[in-house]
């Protein structure tokens, strides 16, 4: 094993991340739904969001964000609605078609999920799980976000 520097953590998101795409674009490339579009459409459909909410959940920028729900909007999978809060803004709702593909895509997120935990003992499990955390909370901190 490599001596562990400042940027093993990093490197190893970062591979984890292109691999973690690389298997949804395997498993689930067949619906024509990239990563990306199935976090915009996930986001969506668990409550409507604004287009500017999308890009930053999803880590797209603002034209990113566009093109995804652009491409959703395109398939009928979402549709732009008023919001009620600010008749100037748009709200993105995932449509019945859209809450369909969801689902099937939620069933194989989920036997992806099965299988890479299935290959990791329930401590190398809680240890993902604790670092994560962990991550998130210093992100999360003053010095995290400068």
């Amino acid at each position: 094993m490599a001596p562990l520097t400042l940027e093993t953590p990093w490197r190893t998101f970062r591979e984890v991340n292109l691999l973690l795409r690389e298997r949804w674009s395997r498993e689930v490339g067949s619906r024509d739904l990239s990563f990306s579009d199935f976090a915009a459409l996930d986001l969506c459909g668990r409550a409507p969001a604004r287009a500017a909410e999308v890009g930053r959940r999803i880590g797209v920028t603002a034209a990113g964000a566009t093109d995804v729900i652009d491409r959703l909007e395109a398939r009928h999978l979402v549709r732009r609605c008023p919001d009620p809060s600010d008749r100037r803004a748009v709200r993105i709702r995932v449509t019945t078609a859209g809450a369909r593909l969801l689902e099937r895509s939620n069933r194989t997120k989920e036997t992806i999920l099965r299988s890479i935990y299935a290959a990791m003992t329930p401590r190398e499990r809680a240890a993902l799980t604790e670092g994560l955390e962990a991550l998130r909370r210093a992100l999360d901190t003053p010095a995290g976000r400068a």
